[in-house]
């Protein structure tokens, strides 16, 4: 007998941030542009956010809550400051993206992405 374990890792739904009708991960005149697009989606584990942008435009950072609406960049979770750039939703809960860029995040450029398990 002979006994075989595997552990696969399944990549769930890619999305594009801010969707084909935002263009990507960019300045918007419109300021809730990516809240109203985050709030139509359905986040699970596993999924990825696809940011794409072009680098020295803008970039991303996952930040905690309290950095997230402060637009402050100090103490990023993660930060990725040439695009496009990919970000695995490895856990639960609430993730908080933002714009590093000059006054983006300030003039809108963020969102939360709520996730559940998968």
């Amino acid at each position: 007998v002979v006994y075989m374990q595997f552990h696969v890792t399944v990549a769930g739904k890619v999305y594009l941030v801010g969707g084909p009708e935002l263009g990507g991960w960019k300045l918007q005149s419109d300021p809730k542009a990516y809240a109203l697009w985050s709030a139509r989606q359905q986040f699970k584990t596993t999924d990825v956010l696809w940011f794409n942008f072009t680098t020295g435009e803008d970039s991303v950072a996952e930040v905690k809550e309290e950095a997230y609406h402060a637009c402050d960049i100090k103490d990023p979770i993660r930060l990725e400051p040439g695009g496009p750039d990919r970000f695995t939703l490895l856990t639960p809960g609430s993730h908080f993206f933002i714009c590093t860029k000059f006054d983006h995040c300030q003039r809108g450029q963020k969102f939360v992405a709520n996730v559940t398990p998968s």
